[in-house]
């Protein structure tokens, strides 16, 4: 519809993720690195948390882009509310495994000769774990037993933990401290600033071709940012909601009237939403989201510190690797007189285009 109207070769603005898309925010460069870094540890937990339509699912499907090129064996699964008894069906069907009428004994025996195999053939066995906040206590459990799974020494699945918030409270649980050890890499996407949210529109509209043509208003770029909050999903909801809007009244410059007129229709289709698009609050829920995080704040604090902690040690690391190269390469003695050969270090952590 607007797509031609305004000259564009596609939708800017989806809703469902596009990795090639993806705006590299600091937030997502820095989650990248992350992601990378605790990816060749080859153990472990990594977890990546933030609020809906972040783009935690467009992280992890760019991360899967990255590693395409490597020997790696993936298992993804959406987890709806599983608990410990469909945990390891789930992961049987995505490795292709049989599960129906096997016992979790049988199952598990059948997982660790699959990564038994998949580890002499020199692969690495990657499972991701998306919506994990989702998840049962026991089924949390399940996955910290596969983590333990191991041959001379050697992790045989590495398992990446996608989610929102709460899997961080969840994980700061006292019950949740084993698990809690085992995670070698996390990082929290948080919503983007007003600069960061104007870059991002810019950034997909750019993509598509656009040429100034729909002209965009400063105040729009604000507007949007104040309306979406910096979360890129409702930016996306905004945004082709307004295109739709230029296009059906014909006009070719969008001010803060016409964004206005979008956000009041969308009102008006959601009554109970806000100019915010997020929920008005009850009196009672304040009170008891106030409760919530009282009640939690102590851990939450904990969780951060440590995760302060690791982030800092990993940083030290790369910053040691890429010195302990540099040493290597001054050392060497030179290339013989008249070698062709040329030899480059890759880097030590890329954060994938774009966050």
């Amino acid at each position: 519809m607007y797509e031609s109207f305004y000259k564009l070769r596609g939708k800017p603005f989806r809703l469902t993720p596009d990795p090639s898309m993806l705006f590299p925010s600091k937030g997502h460069k820095r989650a990248m690195s992350y992601l990378l870094y605790g990816f060749d540890q080859g153990e472990g937990f990594v977890m990546i948390t933030g609020a809906v339509g972040t783009g935690k699912t467009l992280l992890i499907q760019k991360l899967l882009e990255e590693i395409k090129q490597r020997n790696i064996a993936v298992a993804s699964i959406a987890s709806a509310n599983l608990d410990g008894e469909d945990i390891l069906p789930a992961i049987a069907s995505q490795l292709d495994l049989a599960y129906e009428g096997r016992s979790k004994e049988a199952l598990l025996q059948d997982l660790k000769q699959h990564l038994i195999a998949l580890s002499a053939r020199h692969s690495h066995a990657l499972l991701v774990v998306d919506e994990a906040q989702t998840l049962t206590p026991a089924a949390l459990e399940m996955l910290r037993i596969l983590s333990n799974m191991e041959q001379r020494g050697r992790a045989l699945l590495q398992i990446f933990l996608v989610g929102q918030g709460e899997l961080r409270r969840i994980m700061v649980d006292n019950h949740m401290e084993q698990l809690r050890q085992r995670i070698t890499a996390s990082f929290k996407l948080e919503p983007m600033e007003a600069a960061e949210s104007r870059a991002y529109i810019e950034h997909r509209l750019h993509a598509v071709g656009w040429n100034n043509d729909p002209a965009l208003a400063p105040g729009v770029f604000a507007g949007v940012h104040r309306a979406s909050r910096g979360i890129p999903r409702k930016i996306n909801l905004i945004m082709d909601r307004l295109l739709l809007y230029g296009y059906l009244e014909e006009v070719h410059k969008l001010d803060e009237a016409a964004l206005k007129t979008v956000l009041d229709e969308i009102r008006d289709e959601m009554p109970d939403v806000p100019q915010t698009l997020e929920p008005a609050a009850t009196p009672t829920a304040q009170i008891q989201a106030k409760e919530r995080a009282a009640a939690t704040a102590q851990r939450e604090s904990e969780m951060a510190a440590l995760e302060l902690k690791r982030n800092e040690i990993l940083l030290q690391l790369m910053r040691a690797e890429v010195r302990f190269k540099e040493m290597l390469q001054a050392s060497s003695p030179p290339a013989p007189a008249g070698s062709d050969a040329v030899t480059a270090d890759p880097p030590l952590l890329h954060s994938g285009r774009k966050g």
